[in-house]
């Protein structure tokens, strides 16, 4: 069973015995399944799907042979759910037309908001030239404890003294005093909140010249000063970040406006009687959502030319957005809740049926491919999901037969002082074999911003691989105790010591249990896919014709 395979079923596989079959009026057909038929242009087009996104496992015709086996396990499973009449099940027939609904919404808006906005685009191009977002700033800072001490930095400034002799003297920031204040990265609009800055500060910072300072502005329990060092352009992804942003903006815009329209035209009415219901019955939901009784559940809560909104459909809507956003237990809050979350989609809906929408052959085409895609799933979760079992002996017996998928990764504890200079560095060497202490300078000292006062713990893993990059080789090779560098990176120059490893070792179970109990419902899935396919290859046997001969030709392309 191949990975892609499991990527694009979610399950095993086994293998058809391939044949010959007799002749097609259609030489496109490559298969056969009841009434249902695979041509060679749905095959290259699935398998173009596959391989953007996964790797092909196959060459030539066994390529083309391992497409065709999926495709036809897709209907298989297709004719099943169907015989099993899982699209009639309630839950899954709500979940179609929710899909629905949200399929014709979508289209009714692109195709009525998405041409206004895209008019705007032109504008919104030629804005971005004259905004903020198209240069970067390299900065210097001074943070002070207290708006007492950021003052006495300010009359230091005001009064000529050095930018980077004030944040030498005051800064209360280490790594960044002993480089005048500098910070390392460029900021623009978009990355401006990784110092915690707020809107109103960095617009600002961009209105500064090269060469200004700020006044102080408290940022969290600080107090910053900032200096403008230079300016540079910003990078191509500003502008885009820049034109989703407006782009959005005014297609909410657009949207607001649309639902307005239609909130006139359909002429919209609430039952204040409802309403009282709905108050009742809303007091007592809770982080579950709300509850209704089978009496509530046609309760007409509002009308409007074409159609009307029951209280269950403000249920469903409410149990959809409890968790993100609140909703006040009375009258008014109730109102203002139907009004911006219930009622404009249910607007648009109905203004997209009224168009016939529903109708258009590329929107039923996406919809009969999406409820396909949606008995698949109900199939699986039915056959295989709720048939597995997991057995707490089982999964022990798992954890004990694979130690090598429950081991934690060898970890180096590191003390390290990284400066700017290799002067600098040769210096802090002599002093700790002179006897001092390298824990207090790496405090004192490094440069290195992702880690907290020069003593880190390491990780042999990709991710910190990368972080650290050939610096982590180096360390992996010292030896404990020992004293090294200074070693040149793209950082600076570093002086380092390994205090302790600690070597590869197995997860205590306690903490594993969870891993291994995904490892063995896997394990289970398999087979149950298995035996899935199995009885329904046997089942649907006499359905299936295929015509192999014909994939030669995609097989020389």
């Amino acid at each position: 069973m191949t990975i892609l395979k499991k990527a694009l079923l979610g399950w095993g596989v086994l293998a058809w015995a391939w044949t010959g079959c007799g002749p097609d009026a259609d030489p496109d057909v490559v298969a056969r399944i009841g009434e249902r038929k695979i041509t060679l242009e749905q095959l290259r087009q699935f398998r173009g799907d596959a391989t953007a996104n996964y790797r092909d496992p196959e060459e030539g015709l066994k390529a083309w042979r391992f497409y065709l086996e999926t495709m036809i396990d897709m209907e298989l499973m297709l004719a099943e759910a169907r015989a099993e009449d899982l699209g009639r099940d309630l839950a899954f027939e709500r979940k179609w037309l929710d899909e629905r609904r949200k399929k014709l919404v979508d289209a009714y808006s692109a195709q009525t908001i998405a041409k206004e906005v895209d008019l705007a685009v032109d504008d919104m191009r030629a804005s971005f030239a004259g905004s903020k977002w198209d240069k970067m700033l390299q900065l210097a800072h001074v943070r002070t404890a207290s708006e007492a001490e950021a003052q006495k930095a300010m009359r230091d400034l005001e009064q000529g003294r050095d930018f980077a002799a004030v944040a030498r003297d005051r800064s209360v920031v280490p790594v960044t005093a002993q480089r005048g204040g500098l910070l390392s990265t460029w900021f623009g609009r978009g990355n401006l909140e990784e110092m915690g800055l707020s809107v109103e500060i960095g617009e600002a910072l961009f209105e500064l010249d090269v060469g200004d300072f700020s006044q102080p502005f408290q940022v969290g329990e600080f107090y910053e000063i900032f200096k403008v060092l230079a300016e540079g352009p910003a990078p191509d992804h500003y502008r885009a970040s820049f034109l989703r942003a407006r782009y959005w903006e005014e297609f909410r815009a657009q949207w607001e406006s649309l639902v307005d329209r239609l909130r006139e035209r359909m002429d919209v009415r609430v039952q204040g009687e409802s309403i009282k219901v709905l108050v009742e019955r809303m007091t007592g939901a809770g982080r579950g959502g709300m509850l209704l009784g089978p009496e509530d559940r046609n309760v007409i809560l509002a009308t409007f030319d074409g159609g009307q909104v029951t209280v269950e459909d403000f249920a469903e809507t409410y149990n959809a957005y409890w968790f993100i956003r609140s909703v006040s237990f009375d009258s008014s809050g109730i109102a203002e809740f139907i009004h911006r979350d219930l009622m404009p989609r249910t607007l648009v809906y109905h203004a997209a049926l009224e168009e016939g929408l529903d109708r258009d052959s590329t929107i039923v085409a996406w919809l009969d491919g999406k409820k396909e895609s949606m008995l698949l799933d109900a199939l699986r979760d039915k056959e295989v999901v709720q048939q597995v079992v997991l057995d707490s002996a089982e999964v022990r017996a798992y954890y004990d037969a694979n130690p090598q998928l429950f081991m934690q990764f060898e970890e180096i504890e590191v003390t390290e002082v990284l400066v700017a200079t290799h002067g600098e560095a040769e210096r802090l060497l002599q002093q700790v074999r002179a006897g001092g202490d390298l824990l207090d300078m790496a405090a004192r000292h490094t440069i290195r911003a992702d880690v907290e006062g020069g003593h880190y713990h390491m990780h042999n893993h990709p991710s910190e691989r990368r972080v650290f990059g050939a610096f982590f080789d180096t360390v992996e090779a010292a030896k404990i105790g020992a004293l090294n560098g200074p070693i040149e990176l793209e950082e600076g120059f570093s002086v380092f010591r390994v205090e302790q490893r600690t070597p590869p070792r197995p997860v205590p179970y306690a903490e594993a249990v969870s891993r291994a109990e995904w490892w063995v419902q896997k394990q289970q899935e398999t087979a149950l896919f298995d035996q899935l396919f199995t009885r329904l290859r046997e089942k649907y046997a006499d359905r299936v014709t295929l015509f192999e001969e014909r994939l030669g030709a995609l097989a020389e392309n």
